[in-house]
């Protein structure tokens, strides 16, 4: 697929497979050979960042936040930090289907003080993970571990974690064929799309129990 961008093209792109990736500083779409997602049960998430939730005085919430997520994952360095590949035609895409209500973040606080995050897209059963953030250790991990649980009580098949690297390895991701990947998309289609804003009234403690140590 030819390299553009808007919300129209995100979401046609997303529902055949496809995901942005710039590449030489020009956006090309993507369906690699193998697809990095998260089965049940997800993700893989250590005592220390349950302790991390627990002891930190953290909050966790839905879609409070999402274009300040954006804009983080925009701006993060670092080691497993892929920030630097969300331009600002892509922040303002995906600010705009957050509006939407299709693309939602979860996002960690201390105090006022916004520390971790990870935003996607949700289509269907779907959701396509984008980015995440964390300013203190463990934060990230926390959001996304909250997020997939909620996911799945929400009845979400398929949450598509795009490439392989080390970060999303280490929390549990498993490589799947593109056939494969592309026949858990079409059946995660068939369902309704839950429009935001998403809400969380659980206790991300205990939605924290259900991944994986």
């Amino acid at each position: 697929m030819d390299g553009e961008m808007n919300a129209e093209w995100v979401l046609l792109a997303y529902s055949r497979g496809f995901f942005p990736w710039p590449v030489d500083d020009q956006l090309a779409w993507w369906c690699p050979h193998e697809r990095l997602v998260f089965e049940d049960p997800a993700p893989r998430i250590s005592a220390s960042t349950r302790r991390s939730l627990r002891r930190g005085g953290w909050r966790v919430s839905l879609d409070e936040a999402t274009p300040r997520v954006i804009a983080a994952c925009r701006d993060a360095r670092g080691p497993d930090r892929d920030g630097t590949w969300i331009t600002e035609e892509i922040a303002a895409t995906y600010g705009h289907l957050a509006a939407e209500g299709l693309v939602h973040s979860c996002e960690v606080w201390h105090g006022n003080d916004l520390i971790g995050g990870v935003y996607g897209l949700s289509l269907g059963a779907a959701f396509f993970g984008e980015s995440m953030f964390s300013d203190q250790s463990d934060a990230s991990k926390v959001a996304f571990g909250v997020l997939c649980a909620w996911l799945r009580l929400q009845g979400f098949t398929l949450i598509d974690g795009q490439v392989e690297n080390s970060h999303l390895m280490s929390l549990g991701g498993t490589l799947v064929t593109r056939d494969a990947y592309l026949g858990h998309l079409e059946q995660a289609l068939s369902k309704v799309t839950l429009l935001g804003p998403w809400r969380l009234e659980q206790d991300p403690s205990a939605l924290l129990l259900t991944a994986r140590p």
